[in-house]
């Protein structure tokens, strides 16, 4: 019993280490607690293979946040943004709710359980007072809870797998007390009454989980068994092979049996659901006849850094699956469901290319061209994105992911770290003067066309990249400090942050239409703290201006909307303190 305590001890010491090593890497702005609560939410989240922003959109934490630390909604396994609803498939399998609760001690707490116990069925009602909510619950998470509710209501039709966890992490070494436990119990029987086909469950994390998930990161080799000796090229490196149904199963999922979603290039990973391509795939999984799979699917194409023959195996270093993203979630689904592989295969190719060059993105393209695609789903590989990404990491100091969590699994800072969608909603609130639709939006600026070619266009000086990412950041650490005496209106950072980034816009030009050169030659030391003190008092007059009038009520809401990115506008250039030109 004693060795047992020792090695328990020992994972709680090492998690320490872990967390104090990463803390100072990425975030050390960031409290202890603040910075546990994204850890664990990283490790919570680890199959779904999201990317910082992506995670940091669900962190609900803060003043009356109700127990609840972190929240995040995924239809078909595809997170659901601010706007993506707007993307929804008409028919869904599966809906699912992840909650965490994180905390920085070394045990487990029944008042935690309790606490959610009394909360998320309220939260989770459909017929919930908004108003009466708002009394004591923070606009972060009124938000994500009504964000789950529409999607619930909007997919019904198609009578989804409804699928709610909530995930309690701490640094305990031990598993939870039978008390808590039973609490554990009450409050997963009580949030499966959410729909009568609900399926709840309760997860613990302690150090040694948390421990394992941090040494498990996305696997950087994979091996694929064929069942045929492969085709290999005389032109360059590469094969084609057989590979049984279940073997290719293996190869795309984790040891729990995920679904591996850091095989797929980061911009095609989006699984189009019930269409009537799909459902073709599926009745030939499910088909009872003798006839091969392979002889009625065009099957999978593999990217890869290095692959070679060991047995019977291809060991595939780097492997990212750019083609055959449908065809690999009907057979995870078909496996999922219990199916066999009665000796049927799959075709799939491994293409060696060089890292440098066209080739890779080439193969991409080709591949993909024969399906349908969201808009945007292959941008990353654009010369404007790969430009972008050299200018801000050599100038800038910033490291921009044109595939998600690329910088951030190499441990560079999260401040520095840069989306796509975050540049898309800074450039959307600092150049183009509209902090509602940064607000309002996310995904639906890299997807839709007219929005992106208007942010990322070889026309624009890339300079302007920086200099919005620039101005974000010395505003975001403004007001994380600002907040620590004076608690914001509203209690989320980002309805603020953007307004300020669009006032800057015209206080650091002093012009009423400053234009992408204005901009560029502005003095960025000018925007001083006495200056974003200044703003925020104009924003927060307007803010209760607007709540004084609106029957809609919330900033939340009220900064989401054009009159009041007019109404502002207005006040700016309109008091002379701040010198705008008539």
């Amino acid at each position: 019993m004693e060795v047992l305590h020792d090695a328990q001890n020992n994972d709680q010491r090492l998690l320490d280490r872990i967390l104090e090593d990463q803390h100072r890497k990425l975030a050390p702005e960031k409290s202890r607690d603040d910075f546990f609560t994204f850890f664990a939410a990283d490790k919570a989240l680890q199959d779904w293979d999201l990317d910082t922003d992506e995670i940091m959109d669900g962190i609900v934490d803060g003043a009356h946040d109700c127990g609840i630390d972190g929240i995040w909604t995924f239809v078909d396994e595809r997170y659901i943004t601010a706007d993506a609803h707007q993307f929804l498939p008409s028919r869904a399998g599966k809906i699912e709710l992840l909650i965490l609760q994180a905390k920085n001690t070394s045990g487990y707490q029944e008042t935690v359980i309790e606490k959610l116990h009394f909360h998320l069925p309220a939260l989770l009602d459909m017929s919930r007072d908004e108003d009466d909510l708002a009394s004591h619950t923070n606009a972060r998470l009124l938000d994500r809870t009504r964000r789950f509710l529409h999607i619930l209501e909007e997919l019904a039709s198609s009578f989804p797998q409804v699928r709610i966890k909530v995930i309690y992490a701490s640094k305990a070494s031990e598993a939870p007390h039978p008390n808590v436990k039973a609490k554990g119990d009450r409050l997963r029987r009580e949030i499966a009454k959410i729909t009568s086909d609900s399926e709840a469950t309760i997860e613990y994390l302690n150090a040694a989980d948390l421990r394992e998930r941090t040494a498990r990161g996305a696997k950087a080799v994979a091996q694929l068994v064929f069942t045929e000796t492969p085709m290999s090229t005389s032109l360059g490196e590469g094969y084609v092979c057989l590979a049984r149904l279940d073997e290719y199963y293996r190869f795309i999922t984790s040891g729990n049996e995920a679904l591996r979603l850091e095989l797929f290039e980061s911009n095609v990973r989006d699984y189009a659901g019930s269409t009537a391509v799909n459902n073709a795939i599926g009745e030939t999984l499910k088909s009872g006849t003798g006839e091969d799979f392979w002889w009625f699917n065009n099957g999978v194409t593999v990217v890869a850094d290095a692959a070679q023959i060991a047995g019977k195996r291809i060991v595939v270093k780097e492997p990212q699956i750019v083609n055959g993203l449908q065809t690999s979630h009907e057979i995870y689904s078909y496996f999922q469901s219990g199916g066999q592989h009665r000796d049927r295969s799959l075709l799939v190719k491994v293409v060696v290319a060089p890292e440098s060059g066209t080739a890779r993105d080439r193969i991409i393209r080709a591949t993909n061209s024969q399906t349908q695609l969201p808009a945007g789903a292959l941008r990353a590989t654009e010369s404007i994105q790969k430009d972008i990404e050299e200018s801000l990491t050599h100038a800038g100091g910033y490291y921009y992911e044109r595939r998600a969590s690329y910088y951030r699994n190499l441990g560079f800072p999260l401040e520095r770290v840069v989306s796509m969608s975050r540049l898309a909603r800074e450039f959307t609130a600092f150049i183009q003067h509209e902090p509602h639709t940064a607000l309002r939006h996310s995904d639906a600026l890299l997807l839709d066309d007219q929005h992106y070619t208007q942010i990322f266009s070889s026309r624009h000086d890339l300079d302007i990249y920086r200099l919005c990412l620039d101005v974000h950041t010395r505003l975001r650490m403004f007001l994380t400090r600002y907040a620590e005496d004076r608690p914001l209106l509203g209690d989320s950072l980002e309805n603020w942050l953007y307004p300020l980034a669009s006032m800057s816009a015209y206080t650091l030009t002093r012009l009423r239409q400053p234009t992408t050169r204005d901009l560029l030659n502005i003095d960025l030391t000018h925007l001083s703290d006495d200056l974003m003190t200044r703003m925020t008092g104009t924003l927060e007059q307007n803010f209760k201006s607007a709540l004084r009038h609106s029957k809609a009520g919330g900033v939340d809401r009220i900064a989401r909307t054009p009159d009041f990115t007019t109404q502002l506008r207005q006040a700016v250039i309109s008091q002379s303190r701040y010198h705008i030109e008539r």
